[in-house]
């Protein structure tokens, strides 16, 4: 059973702030980390977001709530002095020029890269509806909206970014990529230190995975070196992987974002690539190694919570194929990342 929420309530002077995550695992546990931030500004702060709703028990500290009902999110976030909203899928898909006008003006839009169309300053509009004791509080907040990424960064990850972000752009004096975390009191970090997790799917399959057969191939090298990969996808491609598997490697099926973060967490790392579940793991503490389609080890959305590694192609051939990278991962550089993300030495 699920720990009750224990953040505490808002007092009547403390400005109160929904931060509205994309839909994605990655970009939700970014917006956790700028709630968290916010919360410990002072802040009294609801997160909404249905796929980190389900890590509710893990962050007693924050207000964590899934996605109102798609004709409920006007009323339920009316109770804000200040939205903060990376609009999530659903919204994106009909974010006409009309109905884009509407939700700058309404809510405080932002996201890694946004248009220029999402930018509006809200201390006007703020201060007429707010108190000045809480229209004070927000006032760095309100010209915030539009891309996080405001400038260019050379290779700063996507962590670093949000955190320059909350730092210059919402005047918060200090932050931290370090969230709290409180794991079901069972769990041990890191218990399992043979135990990899290989996690080869992503949201975006033709242009980010490596090839099935050298996944597998990968788990054999593992297991033969005496690890115990086991393959970790997402529930809608479990039957095909474990096809794929033939019963070669374990293959666990976790329905829920809770259970999957449990086996992650007590595993010694995570190989991945660019997907959100290189994510999930680096924010619970594990150290990941990521296949990377281009040659840039300091691409932004590389996981960076945790220590990482990203392996990259040693050759890309992009006018012969898009794919032509898949067989130019060097392998054995992901080994020796394996080996060197040991528990027991302290890595």
């Amino acid at each position: 059973m699920n720990s009750p929420q224990t953040f505490a309530p808002a007092v009547a002077t403390q400005a109160r702030l929904a931060v509205v995550a994309f839909s994605s695992l990655g970009d939700g546990l970014l917006y956790v980390m700028m709630a968290d931030n916010l919360r410990r500004a002072g802040f009294a702060v609801s997160y909404f977001g249905d796929l980190v709703y389900q890590l509710r028990a893990w962050l007693p500290q924050l207000d964590i709530r899934p996605y109102p009902a798609r004709d409920q999110f006007d009323q339920t976030l009316g109770e804000f002095d200040l939205v903060i909203c990376s609009p999530p899928q659903f919204m994106r898909d009909n974010m006409t020029p009309e109905n884009t006008e509407i939700l700058r003006r309404k809510w405080l839009l932002v996201c890694q890269k946004a248009p220029d169309t999402w930018v509006y300053d809200h201390t006007e509009a703020n201060r007429e509806r707010c108190p000045a004791v809480v229209h004070e509080q927000l006032a760095a907040l309100l010209k915030s909206a539009g891309s996080i990424r405001y400038k260019r960064f050379d290779h700063e990850s996507v962590v670093d970014i949000t955190l320059d972000y909350m730092r210059t752009r919402m005047g918060l004096a200090h932050v931290d990529k370090q969230v709290a975390l409180t794991p079901p009191a069972s769990l041990i970090h890191r218990r399992y230190a043979q135990r990899v997790v290989i996690s080869p799917d992503s949201a975006g399959p033709e242009k980010k995975d490596w090839t099935p057969s050298r996944f597998l191939r990968l788990g054999k090298r593992l297991r033969a070196r005496g690890y115990e990969p086991h393959i970790v996808v997402a529930p809608k491609n479990h039957e095909r992987w474990q096809t794929l598997v033939d019963g070669q490697l374990p293959v666990p099926r976790f329905e829920r974002i809770d259970a999957l973060a449990a086996f992650i967490y007590e595993s010694r790392c995570l190989i991945a690539n660019d997907s959100g579940n290189g994510h999930l793991a680096s924010f619970l503490g594990i150290p990941t190694i990521t296949i990377y389609r281009k040659q840039n080890a300091h691409y932004h959305w590389r996981p960076d919570w945790a220590a990482g590694t990203v392996v990259c192609p040693r050759l890309t051939l992009p006018w012969l194929s898009e794919n032509a990278w898949k067989a130019f991962i060097p392998t054995h550089h992901i080994l020796d990342a394996v080996d060197r993300y040991d528990p027991l030495a302290g890595t």
